[in-house]
């Protein structure tokens, strides 16, 4: 890219595969991407403005005919005629085009138009109606069979389409005067859902990394888990259900047996997780297992300066109902033998003459005095990680993703290194803004 363009933030937006940015552009009004570190999905909001019902009656309904035409109604791919018959809805992509009768001249040319085809491939001449209500005539390698069932009116209902996946990007190009773009890949997701409203007339197209009917969301399943560690069972799992697993943790829980009760595959896990210290996330189609005190350590990202100019709104927060524990105590009973195991943790700041500590209990299944200490130090860390909390409105920063530290200066009480549980990046024709959540890493424990 030329130094000498002017800065500017774009958009590439993928349906299933097809690039319908440039087609997109001038009706975005907004494109939300909200990227959480743990828990919740990651999900994708596309806001288009609808002008002349031009996205609800026709482009929409040709961007997902277009991302669904890869594939024939029995799996196969081409443009061949073996399996195609009269009467298969048809996408037309090649060029020349022309809206015509018979072998006649050319009349005006046509692009990107749905229609029927003949299986002759000696006859293709022979005219058909097509969506807008014009004939045409066009070879058989210049259309695409459209995999995804039709309506009466050549129409692919939100039904039938529901599942097709969307890739975004987030581009600033020449922000620095350098000529160099910065990318935030905002990654796949699934199309959940599409609503209409107005006036004026607003489509927004929703998609989500982990959709609510996925099988490993909605199953429910009973199953004694024997002999597993947490990382098997997570890539038994995400096998299982079309995903990839990623284990980042160097503390790796045995079961020697666990059960699974009428419980889906993703609850389980993050049951487990939870029970073990260790977070859970999924995001473009990957299943993340990760030990937050590795996260914390990293170098950070961002410093947010008071008074940097770097942010346009702030808002921070302390409050500790239900957020902060002095100590941890996990207990652990053996039933054949009787013999009591027991770890204790206590956060940085404990005081043993205090009259306000409160003590978590946790009776958990554990085989020493170490494993139990270790336990009771993730689980106080889970409890007391929302004591410092932090929100801030900022320019557009692809950088800032969760995850990622962030370190506070000049905020008083609130300085300090933070980890960004919560990152929305927004961008349309109101700009690029970045917002993050922020809690405080907790040390010493």
């Amino acid at each position: 890219m030329s130094k000498d363009l002017a800065r500017r933030t774009d958009a590439e937006i993928y349906f299933d595969g097809v690039d319908i940015s440039a087609s997109v552009r001038k009706y975005l009004i907004a494109l939300t991407y909200t990227d959480y570190e743990e828990d919740k999905t990651d999900n994708l909001q596309i806001d288009i403005e609808d002008r002349d019902g031009v996205w609800l009656n026709k482009w929409l309904d040709m961007a997902i005919q277009a991302a669904a035409s890869g594939t024939s109604a029995d799996g196969n791919t081409g443009n061949g005629l073996t399996d195609w018959e009269i009467g298969n809805a048809v996408i037309v992509t090649g060029t020349p085009q022309y809206t015509s009768y018979g072998e006649g001249s050319p009349g005006a040319p046509v692009t990107n138009y749905k229609g029927t085809i003949t299986n002759l491939n000696m006859r293709v001449g022979v005219p058909y109606p097509i969506c807008v209500g014009q004939l045409g005539w066009f070879s058989t390698s210049q259309v695409t069979k459209i995999a995804s069932e039709a309506d009466e009116a050549g129409r692919v209902s939100i039904s039938a389409v529901k599942g097709l996946s969307i890739e975004a990007k987030i581009i600033k190009k020449n922000w620095e005067g350098d000529g160099k773009n910065n990318v935030l890949d905002c990654g796949k997701f699934e199309l959940d859902s599409i609503e209409t409203q107005g006036p004026p007339a607003v489509i927004s197209i929703k998609g989500t990394a982990l959709p609510f009917n996925a099988q490993i969301r909605q199953t429910k399943k009973s199953k004694a888990w024997e002999a597993y560690t947490l990382s098997r069972i997570a890539k038994e799992m995400a096998a299982a259900n079309g995903m990839i697993s990623m284990f980042e943790s160097q503390i790796d829980p045995y079961y020697a047996r666990v059960e699974q009760v009428s419980m889906s595959d993703i609850a389980f896990l993050s049951l487990l997780c939870k029970n073990a210290g260790l977070s859970l996330k999924v995001t473009d189609n990957i299943i993340v297992i990760f030990d937050q005190v590795a996260y914390e350590a990293k170098e950070a990202v961002f410093t947010i300066k008071k008074g940097s100019g770097k942010y346009t709104k702030y808002k921070l927060h302390t409050g500790e109902a239900d957020m902060k524990y002095a100590s941890c105590r996990v207990t652990y009973v053996n039933p054949a033998t009787g013999a009591l195991i027991q770890g204790a943790a206590y956060a940085e700041d404990y005081d043993d003459k205090s009259k306000n500590n409160q003590t978590l209990e946790v009776m958990a299944k554990v085989s020493s005095i170490g494993e139990a200490q270790t336990l009771a130090k993730k689980l106080l860390r889970l409890k007391n990680k929302f004591e410092y909390t932090a929100t801030f409105t900022l320019p557009g920063e692809p950088t800032l993703v969760s995850g990622s530290r962030v370190n506070l200066s000049g905020w008083g009480t609130w300085d300090g290194k933070y980890i960004i549980s919560e990152a929305k990046h927004s961008m349309g024709r109101s700009g690029y803004v970045t917002q993050i959540k922020l809690r405080h890493v907790l040390e010493g424990y």
